[in-house]
């Protein structure tokens, strides 16, 4: 606060002395005597005194909460990342006041991700250490059982490192999509087409499973965005629902453009999601408990960074006669080429 007072104080005093000097040396020139000086000295010395308390007052009203916040900075600096702007500060009507909600919502956001990062951390921990144990136990059984059973561990453990490539893969594609690696520029792409392309791949997916995909509606929309990638959204949300529909039903397709917006359901025959974890499903490493553990957990995840990436949204509902609907909505306008970021 000194710095800042002694400031304000050297404008305030400058601005006052320069024009009282002027004063004074007209009346002195002017013939009219040193009592003018004198009264015109002691309303400077008045002056001067008043204006110091006032710039103290308006130093300390401004430096107080800025201390605040530089005090919040330093907490968040040293790991405290629920740390928030003291109330007072955000209650202001002053720029000051914007700064700090600007700061809370930085560090909210922060927060979030940090707690995301080792939440994910812990859940990679985890999801690997399943399938590593398993090829150390079939390894050894390998080494050590009857030779007529080395062809079942084997085949143990080559299923065993297919789902470790699996996961790994998928956990380079979702570092990928958050960081914008090889991303390139946003193009014009045929949404139709990619859906009746994935549709027809899924398709041949499920017949193996005595399932079928099904496309009841398509309608023509160009988007602007990676097609690889949203191809990777729509082909995870697909086999998901491959993977939980029941067998002998189809997974149903449409894709609706409405006013400047596409709309594109995938919807399922299974036994749907509780409604407590129609959000969470997006999570990493979040599923249902259910008789099918297929797959890493990682397939809608994907599908939601990639959807955020062109600024679209992803939501599951539960179907009123069973099953489960997921639903992507992106928008046909153009967005900005040179990030590619939403």
């Amino acid at each position: 606060m000194r710095k800042l007072f002694a400031t304000m104080f050297l404008w305030f005093w400058l601005t006052l002395f320069v024009p009282s000097l002027v004063i004074v040396l007209f009346f002195v020139h002017a013939g009219f005597g040193f009592g003018v000086v004198h009264v015109t000295l002691h309303n400077v010395v008045v002056f001067s005194l008043a204006g110091g308390i006032f710039c103290y007052f308006i130093s300390r009203y401004l430096t107080k909460p800025l201390y605040q916040l530089g005090a919040a900075a330093a907490s968040i600096a040293e790991g405290r990342l629920d740390t928030r702007v003291d109330p007072s500060v955000t209650r202001r009507r002053d720029e000051i006041a914007d700064l700090a909600r600007n700061f809370d919502r930085m560090a909210e956001r922060i927060e979030a991700l940090v707690t995301g990062q080792r939440r994910l951390l812990g859940d990679v921990s985890h999801e690997l250490r399943s399938p590593l144990s398993r090829l150390i136990v079939a390894l050894s059984l390998v080494k050590q059982g009857p030779p007529e059973e080395a062809a079942e561990n084997l085949e143990r453990i080559g299923l065993e490192a297919r789902r470790l490539d699996t996961l790994i893969g998928q956990l380079l594609a979702l570092t990928r999509i958050d960081s914008g690696v090889d991303r390139g520029s946003p193009a014009p792409l045929d949404l139709t087409n990619l859906v009746q392309e994935v549709a027809n791949d899924g398709d041949f997916e499920a017949r193996a499973r005595h399932r079928s995909v099904l496309i009841q509606q398509a309608d023509a929309c160009t988007i602007r965005g990676f097609e690889e990638l949203l191809r990777s959204a729509v082909e995870n949300v697909v086999r998901n629902a491959i993977r939980h529909t029941a067998e002998g039903t189809a997974v149903e397709i449409s894709l609706q453009v409405r006013e400047s917006r596409a709309l594109l359901r995938v919807r399922d025959s299974g036994p749907g999601v509780p409604d407590s974890m129609l959000s969470e499903i997006f999570l990493p490493f979040r599923r249902v408990a259910s008789g099918n553990s297929d797959g890493a957990g990682l397939g809608l995840a994907i599908a939601e960074r990639a959807v955020t990436v062109h600024r679209g949204t992803i939501r599951a509902r539960n179907a009123p006669q069973g099953g489960l609907i997921v639903e992507i909505d992106l928008p046909l306008a153009a967005f900005s080429a040179s990030s590619g970021r939403p």
